[in-house]
């Protein structure tokens, strides 16, 4: 195996995202770019300098029609908890060419590009609030336990996960995703006036958009190629990062802690 270079390991994050729009646009699923590669999107037309991934999102019932009928031409492979070939509450694309050998987390995987299902949100912003904190909750137990034992930024939380690991897996991951997406999906995309990433959205009622805001498409440049926005794109940056158009400090300019590798 060789060890990819951040830019190496940025194109290849690319190839799968244009893998996934050749797809969707033959056969007329939406999807939009989202999250960090968003703010990347707007801000600096590609990648955030120090940033590794790709997140794109999907309505719900897109989102399953992706999943039922996803092949790529490239070898490309499809992983999500609907699948049942991964036990997270969203989806990704993965290079099974790759292998990522991440320092947080014993999830190994290939090199990817997540896909995150929009829900439904309700009206009363208070209902919207207690719907993340649920889902902040079980994503909490989630990660650790897929978390390296020993890992953690305090010794509390490097002790703490020798004993919750074992816990959480008798529990069942599987278990606590279902559980995530059960909340996520009370409110029925079709039927709701609002919508949001709920089952990895890590900003709370910042992810609430307006529906119909987000099904009118713009464009975005993104390493030289247009991709599809919501036009709503304003006011969800503002939702997750404030003044998104500000640089944030050094110290919070944070990676995925990973290193990746191709396979010869």
């Amino acid at each position: 195996m060789r060890k990819l270079t951040t830019d190496e390991i940025k194109k290849y994050e690319l190839n799968i995202l244009l893998d996934i729009q050749s797809f969707c646009v033959k056969n007329s699923i939406k999807f939009y770019l989202c999250g960090g590669t968003l703010l990347g999107a707007i801000r600096h037309h590609g990648f955030i300098p120090w940033d590794d991934d790709i997140d794109i999102c999907m309505p719900r019932p897109e989102y399953i029609k992706f999943l039922q009928t996803y092949q790529s031409a490239n070898g490309y492979i499809a992983k999500s908890n609907f699948l049942k070939n991964w036990d997270a509450p969203c989806a990704k694309v993965v290079d099974p060419s790759t292998l990522v050998d991440s320092q947080i987390s014993e999830n190994e995987t290939g090199l990817w590009v997540d896909i995150f299902p929009v829900d439904g949100l309700p009206s009363d912003i208070d209902e919207v609030s207690a719907i993340y904190k649920k889902c902040n909750f079980y994503r909490k137990l989630y990660w650790n336990g897929h978390a390296i034992s020993g890992t953690g930024r305090t010794r509390f939380h490097r002790y703490i996960k020798y004993l919750l690991k074992p816990l959480l897996n008798l529990y069942g991951l599987q278990r606590i995703s279902n559980q995530i997406e059960a909340i996520a999906q009370k409110h029925p995309y079709e039927n709701a006036d609002y919508v949001g990433i709920v089952t990895w959205g890590l900003y709370g009622i910042g992810e609430r958009m307006k529906k119909q805001e987000f099904e009118c498409e713009t464009k975005g440049v993104f390493e030289g190629h247009e991709f599809p926005i919501f036009s709503c794109w304003d006011s969800y940056l503002h939702g997750l990062y404030n003044d998104y158009m500000k640089l944030p400090p050094k110290e919070k300019r944070k990676t995925h802690s990973m290193n990746a590798y191709v396979k010869l």
